[in-house]
């Protein structure tokens, strides 16, 4: 299972931003029309597997390519010193093994900001459901003093099937900077709006195997 450290894709789309280069190799940015199609509902379908409420204009589409660390996400870089921006994504395969959605908790903060020298506080975990489907929300907060860096983040793992997915959100802010609330709500709406448009590899792989045991 490959390692999730959201600190990378947060700083490592800032540098894509701000020299115009690839994100580890595995996804760019880009315009919204080249892959994000409008419904009539409020809604945009991308790339044919998944329809949601996209956040307003100034939050930039981050597109994975090739199995990067995400399926797919938006920026927003928001006026004041460095870090102040926001961002969050939708992970088909969050770190950890655990198809335990307790103990992937567990798993999954062992690494949650690994690389930012931020060891984030959970502030609140709560169980929740998401599209019907049983979660837990998990709110966590850091400091890096040395950097001048503070982060606030929401994450949901959910139970898909036998799996677990993510959703995860970090506001990146200096040490006397103000978390604001703007962002969670453009996440939430995301988040409650998001569904699954065709079945992907592991369900129908999971299917495959019922048929021939049945």
């Amino acid at each position: 299972m490959k390692s999730k450290t959201i600190s990378r894709w947060v700083f490592g789309v800032f540098l894509l931003t701000m020299a115009g280069l690839s994100f580890g190799g595995c996804a760019t940015m880009e315009k919204p029309k080249s892959a994000l199609a409008p419904t009539d509902r409020g809604t945009v379908i991308y790339m044919d597997k998944y329809e949601f409420k996209r956040p307003p204009a100034g939050w930039a589409l981050m597109k994975n390519l090739e199995g990067g660390d995400f399926e797919l996400g938006f920026l927003k870089l928001e006026k004041g010193p460095f870090p102040t921006q926001s961002a969050f994504i939708f992970d088909d395969q969050p770190f950890g093994s655990s198809r335990d959605l307790d103990t992937r908790v567990k798993q999954y903060c062992t690494r949650f900001l690994f690389n930012s020298g931020i060891s984030p506080e959970i502030k609140k975990q709560e169980q929740v459901q998401l599209g019907g489907k049983p979660a837990i929300a998990i709110y966590m907060e850091g400091e890096n003093p040395n950097r001048d860096e503070k982060a606030k983040s929401l994450v949901y793992l959910v139970k898909r099937g036998s799996r677990i997915i993510s959703f995860a959100l970090t506001q990146w802010r200096p040490m006397k900077g103000t978390f604001d609330r703007e962002a969670f709500d453009h996440f939430e709406a995301f988040v409650q709006s998001f569904k699954f448009l065709k079945k992907d590899f592991y369900e129908e792989f999971e299917e495959q195997i019922k048929r021939v045991k049945g």
